[in-house]
């Protein structure tokens, strides 16, 4: 609570009455008083058939008995049209936590509430709560503050907490529902023949409407001798007005207390000192049907405060020589200054003042004020604040009066007081020039070769200093398809960023490219672009590679044994990497002891062909070998082929008679038994040895070498028979020995 001495000097005896009247006042309080300053019950959906129930009874610190906060309290849930009780709830262990003031300045040590929270899951089913009627629980709880002045027998009054709910399930269908969330309550007092006032309403969670009014406070069947009874069915009697109080005044004042249907803003500028309890009933609604409701009690302290003066709020228009006056209309062109001056003062020594701007009729999400706080007349020197609201060069009124309020609040006790002016105005939008684009590039249409890299600087510009981002587009194609980098750039009036393109084989997926780029800039939330547009046609032209050999698609016998071999060339006119190969027609080189090295090369590539024909080429005969050059470009030709075609022969050889006569006289003529016209050895047809054998028989002579020379020394002379032997063949035949 914030005291001030602003009528009442010197501020020691101003203070001390003040405190005095704070003692009387509650010592009165606690000779007599129990502990309910008032609650309410909700009801929250969760999941499935599952609701939470939570009770909230707010209990008086300073006067309260804590012997009445209930470890263990039973709320009950009747049938709405016939009164049947359903069920009986027992909740436990309430969490208690402070209910804070609204400013931490006007705090009393006389004045303290606690918030008491039960809560309890329970399941609601569908099958048990279809009553059209809909439902109600209560719990009922006695007693009140002893000392509340508009109730009849204050200290042994009860209260019943009531809410309403709808049926769980309407017509077959599953109806889903939360109670509402009322605003949480404050501990404020109010002052006497002050405007005191808070936001009671609340929301809802299923978006239902909500309607507030003021109620009498239940009073309920509970009493001294049965505190806190098994709530009994409805209806509740309620609490009974003192003479002079009803419904519609349950705190007298000028004006009463009342609340706002929409909204739920409470207000009321008491005209008596006490304690005052009143009631607040929420209605909701869906679909313009009420659906249930819940109430809340609670109370107000009135206190005879110290005198706050109201501040005062004042504002000129630009250029204007006198303060605006309620009912003008300021109107701001284009060119025009585009802020209003505030200024702020109160009479109070050492006031802290704070100002707010409030759109009435168009919204705003920037912040309209320079300065929304300061102190005046710091240590008894009087003078005042001075802030500016500066509208945004976007906004438009577009020819309708708009309307703000400037709400000034001093820090006075125990709400602050305020003045309000509504300032009316009519405002055009700064006018703002669109951005521009441009390019290094020197031309508008491009013709690169493979292998070149396109590069050029883009650059936006934005004469007004806006936020400038450049993108870019493929008007016919998708960049990200393309090797193509161009880092995005944002920046206030000025943004450039590199374009950079390797034209490379996936260039030529298409024979045109168009880029479109853009500068952008965010006016007044309206997107404005400038774009040009570049266009890429990639030069590409590729001739047939060729290949060349000196017997290329020729027929060349060979003889078995024999050396062969051929050079082959291969050429690309466009220098492409070139790969030169080769292979068998239906087998492999290696296979039969061809030779050929694979070989690439950029633009040329030879390689050499050889062949010795041996026992590897078994029966086969015929053998034609292909030669083929491939090119490695974007678009490469078939690759192309030459082919040699091989048929290899045996040299025939000479007809084989061997001598049938020979004599070993040492003259030096025919004086050994030889063959030096054997077939020659063949693959597989390979000599293996020679026998000679008498008349009987017997053998005379072996040997395995193809050049053998027997002399006929060992045996007498005579007609022998001989058997020569081949891997695959034999011979035989008679020589004679004659001296």
């Amino acid at each position: 609570m914030r005291l001030s001495s602003k009528s009442c000097l010197p501020f020691s005896h101003c203070m001390k009455q003040f405190l005095l009247s704070l003692l009387l006042l509650f010592w009165c309080l606690s000779a007599s008083a129990t502990h309910i300053v008032g609650g309410e019950l909700q009801l929250k959906y969760l999941a499935g058939s599952n609701y939470q129930i939570t009770l909230n009874m707010y209990f008086d610190n300073m006067n309260g008995n804590r012997d009445a906060i209930d470890p263990t309290i039973f709320v009950s849930i009747f049938e709405k049209g016939t009164n049947i009780r359903i069920t009986n709830i027992t909740m436990r262990n309430p969490q208690e936590s402070p209910v804070p003031y609204t400013f931490l300045a006007c705090t009393s040590g006389s004045l303290s509430t606690n918030k008491i929270v039960y809560t309890q899951n329970v399941t609601l089913s569908e099958s048990i709560y279809t009553s059209p009627n809909g439902y109600y629980m209560v719990w009922e709880r006695c007693c009140r503050n002893g000392v509340i002045s508009n109730i009849e027998n204050p200290g042994v009054a009860g209260q019943a907490f009531y809410l309403e709910f709808p049926a769980v399930s309407r017509n077959g269908q599953v109806f889903r529902n939360s109670s509402p969330e009322l605003f949480a309550p404050v501990s404020d007092y109010a002052c006497l023949n002050e405007l005191f006032y808070y936001n009671f309403g609340g929301t809802d969670p299923d978006g239902d409407s909500l309607v507030y009014e003021m109620v009498t406070p239940l009073n309920g069947w509970s009493s001294m001798n049965n505190a806190a009874p098994v709530a009994l069915p409805a209806p509740y009697a309620p609490v009974r007005w003192i003479s002079g109080i009803g419904l519609n005044n349950q705190i007298p004042g000028n004006p009463a207390i009342s609340i706002t249907p929409q909204g739920g803003f409470l207000s009321v500028r008491p005209s008596q000192l006490g304690l005052f309890v009143f009631g607040v009933k929420c209605s909701e609604y869906r679909n313009k049907v009420k659906i249930g409701e819940v109430r809340r009690d609670f109370q107000i302290l009135v206190l005879n405060c110290p005198k706050n003066n109201k501040p005062a709020v004042n504002v000129k228009a630009p250029g204007a020589k006198t303060f605006y006056q309620e009912g003008q209309v300021i109107k701001i062109g284009t060119a025009d200054n585009r802020c209003l001056n505030l200024f702020l003062s109160d009479t109070d020594i050492d006031e802290n003042l704070t100002i707010e701007a409030k759109p009435v009729n168009f919204a705003s999400t920037e912040k309209l004020l320079n300065i929304t706080f300061g102190m005046v007349n710091r240590h008894g020197r009087i003078d005042s604040l001075k802030t500016s609201v500066c509208f945004s060069p976007c906004l438009d009124s577009k020819g309708e009066v708009y309307y703000i309020d400037f709400i000034l609040s001093d820090d006075g006790c125990s709400l602050p007081k305020k003045d309000t002016i509504q300032v009316a105005f009519l405002i055009e939008p700064v006018m703002d020039a669109p951005p521009t684009i441009s390019t290094s590039a020197g031309t508008m249409v491009f013709k690169p070769r493979m292998g070149e890299t396109l590069s050029f600087e883009v650059t936006g510009l934005d004469s007004d200093n806006d936020l400038v981002s450049l993108s870019l587009l493929g008007q016919n194609f998708n960049v990200a398809s393309q090797n193509i980098k161009f880092p995005a750039a944002s920046n206030p009036g000025r943004a450039t960023s590199q374009f950079t393109w390797p034209i490379d084989c996936k260039a030529l997926n298409q024979s045109s490219y168009l880029l479109e780029f853009k500068a952008t800039t965010i006016v007044c939330d309206k997107v404005v672009i400038a774009t040009t547009t570049i266009e890429v046609i990639p030069d590409y032209a590729n001739q047939s590679p060729t290949i060349t050999a000196d017997l290329a698609n020729r027929t060349y016998e060979i003889l078995f044994g024999a050396d062969f071999s051929d050079s082959i060339f291969s050429a690309d006119p466009d220098l492409d990497l070139i790969r030169l190969t080769a292979s068998g027609d239906g087998f492999n080189l290696a296979d039969y002891g061809m030779v050929f090295k694979a070989v690439s090369g950029k633009g040329k590539a030879n390689s050499l062909f050889s062949w010795s024909p041996d026992c590897s080429i078994k029966n086969k005969n015929e053998f034609k070998v292909n030669f083929m050059v491939a090119e490695e470009t974007c678009k490469p030709f078939p690759p192309q082929t030459i082919s040699v075609t091989f048929k290899v022969f045996n040299e025939t050889p000479a007809t084989f008679v061997p001598a049938n006569i020979f004599t070993p006289n040492n003259d030096g003529l025919n004086d050994f038994f030889e063959m030096p016209t054997l077939p020659p050895n063949f693959c597989e047809s390979v000599f293996s040895d020679i026998k000679v054998f008498n008349r009987w028989g017997q053998l005379v002579f072996k040997s395995n070498d193809r050049q053998f020379k027997w002399d006929g020394n060992n045996v007498g002379d005579g007609i022998y028979y001989y058997i020569v032997a081949f891997s695959d063949k034999e011979f035989k035949g008679t020589v004679t020995k004659v001296r």
